[in-house]
Parts: C-alpha cells; sequence; structure tokens
C-alpha cells in the first residue's frame, strides 16, 4: 500500500515543476527575441517578433497559472487526506498542527488522564485508610489524648478522652476539653505553645468529676508551625491503690513480726536474767517461746509462698488426687484440736470419685488452713463438717468446711480474702496473721485454675469452698 500512495505524489510534484518552470521560460524568450529581431532584416521584423514574444509569454501564464493552483490544491488536499483521513478538507486549517487529530495522539493522551486519574484515587484511599488506622489506634490507647490550640479549641479527642472528660470533649473546634481540666493546664497549654517546643509540663492533680480521679497530666508541643499542644490524661488510680496496698502490706507485715519477736524477747530476757527459779514457770516460758518461734516462722513462710506465687517462681506437681481420701486425713490431723475444744469434727460427705489433677501438698494446706480457720472461729461445743463433692457439669472437685461459729459481717466479706485482713471483733477471739485466706485463694486460683468463695452470716456460722478442674490440661488450654 505505501508504495501506491508515495507514486502519485512524485508525480505530482514533477508535473507542478515543469508547468512552473515554462511560463519563466517564456518571459526569458522576450529578449532572446528582441536580439533575433535586431539582426534580422526588415524594419517590422523585431517588433512582429518582440510582440510575438510577449503575446506568448502572457498566453502561457494564462494557461498555466490554473494549472499551478490545482497542483496546489492537489497537493494541499493530498497532504490533508493523508494525515487526517477523518477529516473534511473544509474543516482542515493550515494553521492547526498535525497532532491534534492523530487518534493515536488522542488515545494515548485519553489513556494518561485515565492513569492519573486512578493514581490520584490510590492515593486519596490510600490516605483514608491510614488515618483510619491512626484514629482507631488513638482510641485503643487508655489514656484521653486531646490536641489543642493556642486558645484550647478542640482540634482532636480520643475515645478514652470522651470517657474520662465526658462526650462533649470530644466535639472539634470547641473548649469543653480544655474547660473539663484543671484551669492549670490551659495555662501550660500556652507555655508549651509560645516556648516553641523548649518546655513540657507534667501536672498531677485531679478531675473536677465526683470521684475526683487521681490524674498525671502531660502537655507537650505537636510541630512547630501549626501551634498545637498533646494534652495525655493518664488516670493513676490504679497505680495510687497499688501503692497504698503496699505500704499497708509492709506496716502490717511489720506489726505482725514485732509481736512475736516481742513476746520472744521478754521471755528469753526473764530466762536468761535468771527471775524465774520456779522449774515450771521455766517450763511455761519455754513453750511460749516455742509457740511464739513457731507463729513467726509460720509468718514467713506464708509470706514467701505468697510471694513465690506471686511472681510466677512457684510451680505445680500435679498428680491425680482422690480429695476424699486427703479429706479424710486433714480431719484426722485437726482431730485432736477440735477434742481439746469440745468441737464435733467430721467428714460429713464424700464422693468416693472425687479425682481431679492437682498439687497434693498444697491442697492439702488449703483445707488444713480451712479447718484450723473453722476450729479457731467456733465457740466450745460447736460443729464443724467437711463435704466433698463432684460437679460433673463444670467438671470439677468442690470441697467445703461448714461450721456455726461467729459468722462474717457482709461488709467484711469481699475483703476477707486480703493480706493480713482479719473481721473487726474476731481478733480478740483468736490470734492469726491474717494471710492463711489469702495463701488459700493464690494455691487455688493462681496455681489450679480453681475459684474459693466464703457464704457466712452473723451468728448462724460459715461455709468457706473451693473448686479444682478435674483435668488441668484441659483448663489451661481454654
Amino acid at each position: 500500500m505505501k508504495p501506491e500512495t508515495s507514486q502519485p505524489k512524485a508525480d505530482t510534484n514533477s508535473s507542478g515543476g515543469s508547468r512552473s518552470g515554462i511560463p519563466w521560460l517564456a518571459v526569458g524568450s522576450i529578449p532572446v527575441a528582441a536580439v533575433g529581431g535586431y539582426f534580422a532584416q526588415g524594419e517590422a521584423a523585431p517588433w512582429l517578433i518582440a510582440a510575438g514574444s510577449a503575446a506568448l509569454t502572457f498566453v502561457a501564464a494564462a494557461l498555466f497559472a490554473p494549472s499551478e493552483s490545482a497542483g496546489a490544491g492537489e497537493s494541499s488536499s493530498s497532504s490533508s487526506s493523508s494525515s487526517s483521513p477523518s477529516s473534511s478538507p473544509s474543516s482542515s486549517s493550515p494553521s492547526s498542527p498535525a497532532k491534534t487529530s492523530d487518534p493515536r495522539f488522542t488515545a494515548s493522551s485519553g489513556r494518561s488522564i485515565e492513569a492519573r486519574e486512578v493514581a490520584n484515587d490510590v492515593l486519596v484511599r490510600a490516605i483514608e485508610v491510614r488515618s483510619t488506622e491512626r484514629t482507631a489506634l488513638l482510641d485503643s490507647v487508655g489514656d484521653a489524648i486531646v490536641l489543642v490550640d493556642s486558645h484550647g479549641e478542640t482540634r482532636f479527642a480520643n475515645h478514652a478522652a470522651g470517657v474520662m472528660l465526658g462526650e462533649a470533649a470530644t466535639q472539634a473546634g470547641t473548649r469543653h476539653a480544655i474547660e473539663a481540666l484543671p484551669s492549670g493546664v490551659f495555662r501550660a497549654v500556652q507555655a508549651v505553645i509560645n516556648s516553641g517546643g523548649s518546655e513540657r509540663r507534667r501536672i498531677e492533680t485531679e478531675l473536677t468529676n465526683k470521684d475526683a480521679t487521681p490524674v498525671v497530666i502531660l502537655v507537650n508541643l505537636v510541630g512547630h508551625t501549626d501551634r498545637l499542644a498533646s494534652v495525655i490524661v493518664r488516670d493513676v488510680h490504679s497505680e495510687r491503690e497499688a501503692d497504698r496496698m503496699k505500704s499497708e502490706f509492709v506496716a502490717k507485715a511489720s506489726h505482725e513480726l514485732r509481736t512475736p519477736l516481742a513476746s520472744l524477747r521478754a521471755y528469753a530476757e526473764l530466762l536468761a536474767d535468771g527471775e524465774v527459779e520456779d522449774e515450771n514457770q521455766r517450763c511455761e516460758f519455754a513453750g511460749i517461746i516455742l509457740s511464739e518461734t513457731g507463729r513467726l516462722g509460720a509468718l514467713v513462710d506464708r509470706m514467701l509462698d505468697i510471694g513465690r506465687i506471686e511472681s510466677g517462681m512457684a510451680r505445680a506437681t500435679y498428680e491425680q488426687v482422690d480429695f476424699s481420701d486427703l479429706a479424710s486425713k486433714c480431719v484426722d490431723e485437726q482431730q485432736g484440736e477440735a477434742n481439746r475444744r469440745m468441737i464435733s469434727l467430721k467428714l460429713a460427705r464424700s464422693d468416693r470419685g472425687a479425682f481431679a489433677s492437682a498439687d497434693r501438698p498444697l491442697m492439702k494446706q488449703v483445707i488444713l488452713n480451712l479447718l484450723s480457720n473453722a476450729i479457731k472461729y467456733t465457740p466450745d461445743g460447736g460443729e464443724v463438717s467437711v463435704e466433698v463433692d463432684t460437679d460433673n457439669l463444670a467438671r470439677t472437685v468442690v470441697v467445703s468446711v461448714r461450721d456455726n461459729g461467729l459468722g462474717i459481717p457482709e461488709h467484711a466479706l469481699p475483703r476477707l480474702f486480703g493480706k493480713f485482713y482479719r473481721v473487726e471483733n474476731h481478733e480478740k477471739f483468736a490470734k492469726g496473721t491474717g494471710l492463711g485466706l489469702n495463701l488459700c485463694r493464690n494455691i487455688v486460683e493462681a496455681m489450679h485454675c480453681g475459684q474459693i468463695g466464703v457464704d457466712s452470716k452473723v451468728g448462724v456460722g460459715s461455709r468457706f469452698w473451693f473448686a479444682i478442674p478435674m483435668d488441668q490440661a484441659a483448663r489451661k488450654a481454654a
């Protein structure tokens, strides 16, 4: 196809070139004719020849001028048609660039615009996803995070800010968040922004809510151009409570240790100074020293046991334990103390299929502690019984210790298993360290994934119980 389209163009160009050369040849013949006429014989001959040459020149110009226009038109039409087949001659313009009518250029330009639009959509979507992820991350933080400007207006607030400061605090463009905080916070925000980031503020205060929640507020500059500050509000109630409990633990531990040590020192000094001459009295004092020493050793051992369990250092050795047999042996061990107090102690009910995976020495320690407390706080002539049952639905072994003793007030039940806690008015009835029940709870719950609890009524008695899963591996896997 290409040779056929290129050949006519060559013919047209050659024809146009020959035709345009003929008028110039005719014009050039005038001086030639004039010279020829000069040498011709006769007077009229030169003028006739010159006139004929001039006439020939004008005729040639008149004849060949349309051919040149047509050739130019054909050449223009051919060029236009070859460059843009889809456009008509009337719509073509010599000043218009050829690329605008090229379909390949139009298609390429369209694909380029479409690609840019797709890239912009992808970029906008990526920005939206990143913004959503950052908002979700900030909402998952437990601390209240508020972004404010130098006027105290909120730009952003996370979910915790709404919980801690009120839902109105999350409204952008308002001062609800900064107004819900103590007045010193706004002054700290202005100081941090005006400093250009050279200052950071830490404020320990309390919120102006009904609970007077203790908080620590951190104020930092965000960027150096927008003049924004971040206000982070951290609830430190749990930390304060933990510090209080640690201080209380140290105080109570010191008191519990000081009491037997004081007795030991007093009786030891009496014996060392020789002030006790009666042999029976010396034996009595020696018995008291031995008793206080045992009490002191038990206190230290329980404190160490609790510490090891809470720190995760203690490990249980699991085996199949027959709780009916174990409970029976514990009752036998405590029978002497019960007889001394004329208390009826018995194994009231026992399920022979009460087997569970547990640490036998630790379970024995729990049952003995519960029996010892029941005997200790039951008046002489009372009753204490032990029951061993199985809960096939929950797949647990349940051991209960019942008594008809003093009973526990309702307000004391939530704190009964805490460290060093002893019920008021019970301290004068029987001595104790206040660590036995706490140790039982750690053994049952932390080391055996079980449950422990109490049901009691003042003047009627109490029932302490604990439940141990039959299969430790299945319970821990769940």
